[in-house]
């Protein structure tokens, strides 16, 4: 597991102390920072990222289920409380907490497991999301190179195919056979490098009609 970096957010020192201890006997190596307050903790986020945060719900600045900061949303966050109303514990995993614990619940032998299968649940996410945003890339990618590969071989079956009947007129010179075979060359190693491009990306070559064309994985078929 990589170094874990935490935020404890609570106004009661003894509390925090607490905390902080479960977590060293769990992990010496953990590096534990603490605020009181909602705005010594919004400072706190801002400056650094943290890879787990327990937030106490009420703060002398304000209710935490009302606090907003981007740093919250790349961070575990387990919520805690003294207070035992019923509403807590909904308000508390709405506004963004993975979990919440009463803290009479801190000393408690759950609290480690719980927070090792947030954490592991946490990575899970970031690894879904990379995922689809890396999916989405791709398909991006896919539908960019087949677009281009059409744009592209219409216009240059047209110079080939110009390129050959030229050729087969019989009435050139030298110099206009060798301009016309590069020509023909290029267009050529441009057909080859498109080809090569949609190869990398996995598209799946389809006959259609005369014309062949790229088709996308999973999308519906041509044939």
């Amino acid at each position: 597991m990589s170094d874990l970096t935490v935020l404890i957010v609570d106004d009661d020192e003894s509390f925090r102390r607490l905390v902080q201890i479960r977590l060293q006997d769990w992990r010496p190596d953990i590096f534990i920072t603490t605020a009181g307050t909602l705005a010594e903790a919004g400072s706190k986020l801002d400056s650094s990222n943290f890879g787990l945060v327990i937030l106490d719900q009420h703060l002398p600045d304000g209710i935490s289920s009302d606090f907003n900061h981007p740093g919250l949303a790349k961070a575990t966050v387990l919520a805690v409380s003294s207070d035992e109303a019923p509403d807590i514990p909904a308000k508390a995993v709405k506004s963004g907490a993975q979990h919440f614990l009463g803290k009479r619940q801190i000393s408690d032998a759950l609290l480690i497991p719980l927070i090792e299968a947030m954490l592991e649940r946490k990575e899970l996410e970031k690894q879904v999301i990379a995922a689809k945003i890396q999916e989405s890339k791709m398909d991006s990618i896919q539908r960019l190179l087949t677009t281009l590969k059409h744009e592209i071989n219409n216009p240059l079956g047209a110079v080939l195919g110009g390129t050959y009947l030229i050729k087969s007129s019989g009435s050139l010179d030298e110099d206009q056979k060798k301009a016309l075979d590069l020509i023909d060359e290029s267009g050529n190693r441009i057909k080859h490098v498109l080809r090569q491009l949609c190869d990398a990306a996995d598209l799946e070559a389809v006959d259609k009609a005369s014309e062949e064309v790229f088709q996308i994985p999973g999308d519906k078929r041509w044939d």
